[in-house]
């Protein structure tokens, strides 16, 4: 196999030339830059926060009985058309049928987060719905209803390490060594 680079534009070549020309940033322009980074990753810890109220007061909402998976459908995005375009995305909606606290039988879609392919016809999950409205349940799995809230926190908490440990590294930098 047999790798072939493009050779930079004369346009590219220049503004690289012009680029070369600049002095480095100053210490402050690199911490500052560095903090720039630890308030997105406070954002998307805070964006963590956020979304895992909102799961919370919604969940709260519900009362918790098992569900039976009932029906799976699914809707693929990144067709235009009936034609594919590559960018392939699936979503999925389970169907449940489930028992109420007063007896009564419903089928109700899932809504909300947690609406996974783990699931198959005839499982048994633990769901949640809504007094007011038993056409809406929502799935209560650990994983399934906390993954973006992890992964918020996880990447947040980790911009924020990182621009912490990075400001103090640029700091010692410009500490005089003997």
């Amino acid at each position: 196999m047999v790798i072939r680079y493009r050779r930079p534009s004369e346009s590219v070549r220049k503004s690289a030339e012009k680029l070369d020309d600049l002095p480095p940033p100053s210490i402050e322009q690199r911490i500052q830059a560095t903090r720039v980074m630890g308030y997105v990753g406070g954002a998307l810890f805070a964006g963590f926060l956020l979304t895992i109220g909102y799961s919370v007061f919604e969940n709260s909402k519900t009362i918790p009985v098992d569900g039976t998976v009932v029906s799976i459908s699914s809707d693929v995005s990144g067709t235009h058309n009936g034609t594919y375009d590559g960018s392939r995305l699936t979503s999925y909606w389970h169907k449940f049928r489930f028992t109420d606290r007063d007896g009564v039988e419903h089928i109700a879609d899932s809504v909300g987060d947690g609406r996974d392919t783990a699931f198959q016809v005839g499982d048994v999950v633990s769901i949640g719905y809504y007094p007011d409205d038993a056409t809406k349940v929502r799935v209560r799995s650990w994983f399934g209803l906390w993954k973006l809230q992890l992964l918020l926190s996880g990447l947040g908490l980790a911009l924020i390490a990182f621009s912490i440990w990075s400001i103090k590294e640029i700091r010692n930098e410009e500490q005089p060594t003997d």
